[in-house]
């Protein structure tokens, strides 16, 4: 099993007389939703289409209880409820869009809050410090040269773009500065598959992986870069 690790940084609170710091957990890699229907699949004998299907019809009816002033509970799960978010005025508001907010939450529940209750991860406070170790074309099985729109593993540490980030990317840079980004198939902190969807004048070009390390909002973007040709 995988250590968890995390990191601490000071927290923001401005009454405290004492600073304080607040832990951020550092996580492997993002599942897709694909990935995790068939992970269900797998532990409940249906097929993934079923599962898939039973997750749409459940966010369906997460969406009219919540628009009916309701609130959801998901046995073990979560209770889902409605938060308003934005100052007001006066006691009697008014509401004003551009300020105030519905917003839908999700408040854990036991067992499903203490699935890792039992589990101590380790303190990472040095920071994430993403690295390139290699790049390796999945075709050509040739190392630092990639070939057209051929798959490309990116080994390292501290890896982990989330693809669904639009900060965080893996993108080749041309000595004139062009930064073209490749499009992100896998993703953990040890490995990176990225293809491009168009090949690339040949030449000399600058790797690019521009990542949160698998820490989240709280932590500022750090790139790791390597150098590589392009056939």
């Amino acid at each position: 099993m995988a250590t968890i690790k995390f990191i601490t940084v000071k927290g923001n609170g401005d009454l405290a007389r004492e600073p304080f710091y607040v832990g951020i957990p550092q996580h492997e890699r993002t599942i897709s939703a694909r990935e995790a229907y068939e992970l269900c699949a797998e532990h409940t004998g249906y097929k993934a289409t079923a599962v898939r299907a039973v997750f749409k019809a459940l966010a369906a009816a997460v969406r009219d209880n919540q628009a009916l002033g309701n609130i959801t509970y998901l046995d073990g799960v979560a209770s889902i409820r409605n938060y308003v978010r934005g100052a007001f005025e006066s006691l009697s508001g008014p509401w004003n869009k551009g300020v105030n907010l519905l917003v839908v939450n999700a408040v854990e529940m036991d067992p499903f809050k203490s699935l890792l209750a039992g589990i101590v991860p380790v303190n990472n406070t040095e920071g994430a410090k993403p690295a390139i170790n290699t790049v390796f074309d999945e075709t050509t099985l040739e190392y630092d040269l990639i070939t057209g729109t051929d798959l490309f593993s990116i080994a390292g540490s501290d890896l982990a773009p989330d693809a669904e980030k639009a900060d965080e990317y893996v993108a080749l840079v041309a000595k004139d500065g062009t930064e073209t980004r490749a499009a992100i198939e896998f993703s953990d902190l040890q490995n990176v598959k990225a293809r491009l969807e168009a090949a690339l004048p040949e030449g000399e070009y600058t790797l690019k992986v521009y990542t949160r390390s698998g820490l989240g909002e709280e932590y500022g973007v750090h790139v790791a870069t390597r150098k590589v040709a392009v056939a």
